[in-house]
């Protein structure tokens, strides 16, 4: 720089020409294409052997497999695609495919790459195949331009496999002889043909051929990858190979909705069961505005708590949330049989603080034993590190079963004591005291507690047997913003409305309903469940209805808490993405008018559609359970 010496170094080296072997006639490069990024060098031969060498070390070119360009026929044509290393490959029969390089199980590679023929457009004219003259890659997309020997010209695009367009270029004011050169402008408005005295041009609008109903909704093949998939990723470099499918961000948005309505749904209607027929009007009337006003809080507080706050402590302890889901409703049950040991006119007094007695006895009693409880279940079901136990280092696969399970076999259990012991119980209990019928109402639930546990257990050693694993499906590696935190965050914007309208449905059933119940000798309990409930079906149906609504269209809370990873697999602990989220942080950042910009709004009309589907399906279900309740 100092001198104003230009200095120029060359670098390289020379593959030798490889001589016959036996009956195989010597190798000659007739094509010869090199990456994007100058790593890897395609040869291949008129006869269609291919070789793919590695000059990553340009002084010292490694051959690392050799391939089969073309099916039978000489090769004709070769073009680098724009992007990567995709390589077009036509032959005399008129096919073209598309390669590249993958890492694929089998590959012999010392590189871990094999070439794969990913895409094959077969040609127009099956019964005279016209061999191809001519291929011209767009210098800005996937996009190719085909000629053949009959003088058709075709349009082609490689992520999609689909043909955009055809025009034939021989006859008056055109080419006189098939097209021997092809070129695409670098706005793709334009198409050049030349033969050997005449050039011509077409002008076309392909509008956004990367974009089809099967590139949104199937499987696609893309550029290095193993094999087709469903992927979403619409940004990168400037040679990226932009991936639309709708499925990782419907799965993502399914996935939100599902976990947060199987958490907020049955706590939201058995506390507007509580607070409706159980609780007491002075204490209803301080907690139902209270739970309303909750409904108030904006999304991104909401967010703001589960993804920054809430994250990291059920992070550091995921042991004890995972047994409190448990062992705190446990403790609440078997509170609830001690509290009809009491004596009647001790429950007669504090009938009116049982609301007190949950909320501030009974909940932190709870919280107290899933945390002492916590080390032991981790030591009994996951070898002792839940955290390495879900990365798959070590452990069997019952943990992850009994957890699975243990909601099921609790309705089993819950289902056969109703069915078969309590009637049995009814017929022996005659002339009971009410201390003595608590008492062994009490020593059945505990036994049924054990049965439950039992059921877990033997179900999770059977499938255990079998070689099944929750790792992998419902539970895999644990990352701090998952579903779990994403319906403990979104349960908070949902409880509330199912709350509220579950609530009013539940009070507006007649009073001669249930003084009818109350008068033919049902006990409370039973008047709600048997009676009200069944009366307020359409009411609850709606208040979950509007749940989903709001769960389904949530934005801000999955944005915030779910970590923006379009993954499609239903781990609890992993994170997803799901259209509302896509369309809240990549529509500000797409160019206007740009495949991804429209991509975007199709994705709220999907949204659209799934929301107008699940309301119309509700609305239908919702009128039978009104013709049902009113014929009471």
């Amino acid at each position: 720089m100092l001198t104003d010496t230009v200095v120029t170094t060359r670098k390289g080296a020379t593959i030798p020409a490889e001589d016959a072997v036996g009956s195989v006639p010597p190798f000659r490069a007739a094509f010869v294409r090199v990456s994007e990024l100058g790593d890897q060098l395609w040869a291949i031969a008129a006869d269609g052997r291919g070789q793919r060498y590695a000059i990553r070390a340009i002084e010292s070119p490694r051959l690392m497999e050799t391939f089969a360009a073309g099916e039978g026929q000489a090769v004709t044509a070769v073009a680098r695609l724009f992007g990567g290393n995709s390589l077009a490959v036509a032959d005399a029969g008129g096919t073209v495919r598309v390669f590249f390089t993958s890492r694929q199980p089998a590959a012999a590679a010392e590189d871990g790459l094999e070439v794969v023929a990913a895409k094959r457009f077969d040609p127009l004219g099956p019964a005279q195949p016209a061999a191809v003259t001519a291929i011209a890659p767009s210098p800005r997309s996937r996009l190719f331009a085909v000629a053949d020997a009959r003088g058709m010209v075709r349009l082609l695009q490689s992520t999609n496999q689909s043909e955009i367009l055809g025009v034939e270029s021989i006859g008056s004011e055109r080419l006189a002889s098939p097209p021997v050169g092809l070129a695409l402008a670098g706005r793709e408005k334009t198409l050049l043909a030349a033969d050997a005295n005449t050039v011509v041009s077409w002008g076309f609008d392909v509008g956004y051929p990367e974009v089809t109903p099967a590139s949104l909704f199937g499987r696609v093949w893309y550029e290095n990858y193993p094999l087709s998939v469903h992927a979403w990723e619409t940004t990168g470099h400037e040679a990226f190979e932009s991936k639309f499918g709708f499925v990782p961000l419907v799965c993502g948005t399914i996935k939100a909705t599902l976990y947060a309505m199987l958490f907020a749904t049955p706590v939201a209607i058995l506390a507007a069961i509580f607070s409706s027929q159980f609780l007491h009007p002075r204490w209803r009337s301080r907690v139902k505005p209270v739970v309303e006003m909750m409904a108030s809080l904006p999304s991104v507080v909401l967010g703001f708590m589960a993804g920054l706050i809430l994250a990291p402590l059920v992070e550091n302890g995921l042991t004890t949330v995972i047994s409190a889901f448990f062992v705190v409703p446990l403790v609440l049950l078997v509170g609830a049989h001690l509290w009809l040991l009491l004596p009647v006119g001790w429950r007669m007094r504090l009938a009116a603080w049982r609301f007190p007695i949950i909320g501030l006895v009974g909940l932190p009693l709870g919280a107290g034993a899933a945390w002492a409880l916590a080390p032991l279940l981790e030591s009994w079901l996951f070898a002792g590190d839940l955290r390495a136990w879900l990365d798959g280092r070590g452990g069997s696969g019952i943990g992850g079963w009994v957890l699975a399970l243990l909601p099921l076999a609790a309705v089993c259990t819950a289902v056969f004591c109703s069915r078969v012991v309590n009637p049995w119980l009814r017929t022996v209990s005659r002339g009971w005291t009410s201390r003595r019928a608590a008492l062994v109402s009490l020593l059945v639930f505990l036994a049924g507690v054990v049965l439950t546990v039992f059921l877990a257990l033997a179900a999770g050693t059977f499938f255990d047997s079998l070689r099944m694993d929750t790792r992998g499906g419902l539970l895999g590696s644990y990352v701090q913003r998952n579903a779990m935190i994403v319906a403990f965050g979104m349960s908070f914007a949902i409880i509330p409305l199912i709350f509220t309208i579950a609530d009013d449905a539940l009070s507006s059933v007649p009073d001669h309903l249930r003084s009818a119940s109350l008068g033919a000798g049902a006990t409370p309990w039973q008047t709600a469940i048997r009676v009200i409930v069944p009366a307020a079906t359409s009411g609850i149906f709606s208040a979950v209805m509007i749940g989903l609504g709001r769960a389904v269209g949530e934005t801000m809370i999955v944005l915030m808490a779910a970590g923006n990873t379009p993954i499609m697999d239903w781990n609890l602990f992993n994170g997803f993405q799901t259209l509302s989220a896509a369309i809240a942080t990549e529509l500000p950042e797409a160019a206007r008018g740009s495949a991804h910009y429209r991509v975007l709004f199709l994705a709220a009309l999907t949204l659209f559609a799934m929301t107008f589907v699940l309301n119309t399906a509700a609305e239908i279900i919702r009128e039978r359970f009104r013709r049902r309740s009113h014929e009471l």
